[in-house]
């Protein structure tokens, strides 16, 4: 009960502060059975020792190939088994390890497959770590100050009744993933992996379809939504943006394609906890997510287990804050880095997050002490975590004060007792930022335009600005009560509903007033609402089978809900730029890839979001 009570105290401040935007997810799913907070469950894999032979043998490390098993999850709520679940090593340099990380898929063999709502399950090793405890702590840390993060938690691991160590359950990202954090959840979503440098290779997005010389299965900026379009086009705005857009225009063109704020705020809690093997350190271990609700990319991490004292070169709990990328080129980040309201922004995220107590060497000992009271059992009787770098007992035990040496010179709270200072010491000069964020829901439905906007900091107003048919801009006042399609009430988005029949060219900007005068606007140049009127063209919905169980099965076997189109003109007809959509609000939710559809004849559309399961398959 101690430790569950110390943990209490880590969780509340995350609560305290939910109030102040982050990263624009909609929603923070619940830890739920899957990843238990306060427990070390155990995860029993079963699979034919032939089969397991050729996943350990060296000659197979960077084989993605699956093999059937058996998946057992232990815990305090009760026995779960799946069988017929893929299995096979994950990770990068991790495969080489003598303790290995582990993927295994509920849905390789068996179509739409899941356990707990979960298709994928992510079990690491985290051999270079002797705490086995930082990915979990830094995870745990940014989902409490409101970022995008996995759920985690610990399981004791056994593969064919022998016991692996102790692990850490990662949920894995994918469109589930997405779906949990944002109402809009259909936008295009990329892994991007070393090198991904963002670096401007032209206006041709097949050109950032590559993959390194060393993996030639895998793009550096992986596509894993909306496969059948395998459009790169919003990768290919932002690198271009960044590499050829002059210095008076980048801050508005950047703004209006990518979430400026949402990076910085990232870059902060990154540069605090030591995250250098993310982006703007080395060109790895990032997302990038097309949001639906505005068009821009936004950035989240993933992969943070070397963090909080583990270096492979540099200084990170001294590195100036402003100029974190040691190793290569970042167009991105160096470009912002130059323009000094987003230095300055920078500095004053990393200070708000010191300033307000969750960044100190007693919270994270303590939340780590917790921990560690939890995890020493399974921890001590892990003999697999001694055989890459011989962490002895005691390396467990200390890793919270004690630097191991070699690539770990700091235990955790040790490393946050020195980052906190030094990193506050140099932002020094940065100023509260003054900014706002806003997008439409377009194309207009119903008549009405819905705007929403996010402004930082508490202004005295957030304001519309619109111009309907050419008129004269008209200024409204935007509402955070919870009746304005802004959200809940006073949770810093503010919203409108404005009704405009027969308007048929709308322009808009927000903006937002503080009390020192500022008014920062949002978009800088204004956007135009996309008014709507339906197209001249043959096409009808024929049939819809919602909820298909037993009717008509995929090319996989499966029984994936289904929407069949017919040509009711006499000749062909190609459906390039028609939408298809399950939601009102969002009336482009699934773009038609070019194809024609000769007259009189049908086509079926399978609703999965699943490109393996049939040639034409929807976004939702």
């Amino acid at each position: 009960m101690k430790h569950l009570c110390q943990r209490l105290i880590w969780v509340t401040v995350g609560v305290l502060l939910a109030g102040m935007i982050t990263q624009a997810q909609e929603y923070v799913p619940e830890l739920g059975p899957a990843f238990l907070a306060d427990e070390v469950a155990s995860v029993r894999l079963t699979l034919a020792q032939t089969d397991l032979d050729f996943i350990l043998n060296p000659d197979n490390a960077y084989s993605n190939e699956e093999w059937p098993g058996t998946f057992v999850y232990e815990s305090s709520t009760g026995t779960d088994t799946v069988s017929n679940v893929g299995i096979r090593l994950r990770g990068n340099t991790s495969r080489n390890a003598a303790k290995k990380s582990f993927k295994v898929s509920f849905n390789t063999f068996i179509a739409g497959g899941k356990w707990n709502g979960l298709e994928k399950m992510n079990l690491n090793g985290n051999h270079n770590d002797p705490s086995m405890m930082r990915a979990r702590m830094v995870w745990e840390y940014m989902r409490a100050q409101g970022y995008i993060a996995p759920r985690i938690s610990h399981v004791r691991l056994y593969i064919n009744d022998e016991y692996k160590g102790l692990y850490i359950n990662v949920e894995h990202v994918d469109e589930e993933f997405i779906q949990k954090r944002f109402k809009h959840d259909h936008g295009n979503l990329w892994k991007c992996t070393y090198p991904a440098d963002l670096a401007d290779l032209g206006d041709n997005p097949e050109a950032y379809k590559f993959t390194p010389p060393w993996n030639s299965e895998q793009r550096t900026y992986e596509l894993k939504t909306n496969n059948t379009q395998d459009d790169y086009s919003a990768i290919r705005d932002l690198c271009h943006t960044v590499g050829t857009v002059s210095d008076a225009n980048f801050q508005c063109e950047l703004e209006a394609i990518f979430d400026v704020d949402g990076f910085l705020r990232l870059a902060a809690v990154e540069i605090l906890v030591g995250h250098w093997d993310n982006y703007i350190g080395n060109q790895n271990n990032f997302y990038l997510y097309e949001r639906p609700s505005d068009g821009r990319l936004m950035m989240f991490s993933y992969d943070v287990d070397n963090t909080c004292g583990i270096e492979w070169g540099g200084n990170w709990v001294g590195q100036n804050v402003y100029d974190w990328d040691q190793w290569g080129t970042k167009p991105l980040y160096d470009r912002m880095m130059d323009v000094e309201q987003y230095r300055t922004r920078l500095g004053w995220y990393i200070r708000d997050l010191i300033d307000n107590g969750s960044f100190t060497g007693s919270a994270w000992l303590q939340h780590g002490n917790s921990l560690k009271t939890m995890l020493t059992t399974a921890a001590l009787e892990d003999v697999y975590r001694t055989y890459d770098y011989g962490f002895d007992d005691d390396a467990f035990l200390n890793s919270l004060t004690t630097g191991w040496g070699g690539h770990v010179p700091q235990g955790i709270a040790s490393y946050v007792n020195q980052r906190a200072p030094s990193a506050y010491s140099q932002t020094s000069d940065a100023q509260f930022p003054r900014d706002i964020q806003a997008w439409a829901y377009t194309p207009v439905v119903d008549d009405t335009l819905r705007i929403k906007a996010e402004a930082a900091g508490s202004p005295l107003s957030v304001q519309l600005h619109l111009s309907v048919d050419g008129a004269p801009y008209q200024t409204l006042s935007m509402n955070d009560d919870g009746l304005s399609g802004d959200g809940a009430a006073q949770d810093g988005r503010h919203g409108l509903k404005v009704h405009l029949p027969d308007a048929d060219q709308v322009f808009w900007y927000t903006s937002a007033t503080y009390s020192d005068g500022a008014q920062p606007t949002d978009p800088c140049v204004p956007a135009q609402a996309w008014i709507s009127r339906a197209p001249n063209n043959p096409f009808r919905l024929n049939e819809v089978m919602a909820l298909n169980s037993t009717f008509a099965t995929d090319e996989a076997g499966g029984y994936a809900d289904w929407v069949e189109i017919v040509n009711t003109g006499d000749v062909p007809f190609n459906v390039a730029g028609l939408h298809l959509t399950n939601r009102r609000s969002e009336p482009q939710r699934f773009t038609f890839p070019p194809f024609t559809v000769n007259g009189g004849d049908h086509r079926v559309l399978w609703c999965d979001n699943d490109p393996e399961d049939g040639p034409l398959p929807t976004s939702f």
